[in-house]
């Protein structure tokens, strides 16, 4: 864990509101020094590590009917995180021309829960993704 990546992390999150409402957050700074395994996805199977959760997201990504994925910070739950832990998400954001449905078939390798949506917004959600018309939200979520 790169623990000055972790405090700047979390002193963003808390800036942005995050010890009262979920914030959402690129991959890229969600991933970026985190190596904590149970930061998100919880209850998957031990056998689906964070490289197998990051390496899905990413390629979910990069799917031309994906606009964007972030992801969907739980309320903070320390004032000050231990070393080895990274603020924790039980879901993320898709911002994609796909149904529910579709989103699941290609999240399944990581143990997911049938996916929410579609909806034309996500004003629950601070820095949410902007949704391009023809676009709609999935949530993906683990439980």
């Amino acid at each position: 864990m790169d623990t000055a990546k972790q405090l700047a992390f979390v002193e963003h999150v808390r800036s942005r509101g995050g010890a009262t409402a979920q914030v959402a957050v690129t991959l890229e700074h969600y991933f970026d020094g985190n190596d904590c395994e149970w930061c998100i996805a919880p209850n998957r199977s031990q056998d689906i590590d964070l490289d197998t959760v990051r390496r899905v997201l990413f390629a979910l990504r990069d799917r031309p009917e994906v606009h964007d994925v972030r992801v969907e910070l739980d309320v903070l739950e320390f004032q000050t995180f231990p070393d080895d832990e990274w603020p924790f998400a039980s879901g993320v954001a898709v911002i994609t021309t796909l149904t529910p449905e579709e989103v699941d078939a290609l999240t399944i390798e990581v143990d997911t829960d049938p996916s929410g949506g579609p909806s034309a917004s996500v004003d629950w959600l601070v820095d949410a993704p902007a949704i391009p018309e023809g676009y709609h939200y999935v949530g993906v979520w683990w439980d």
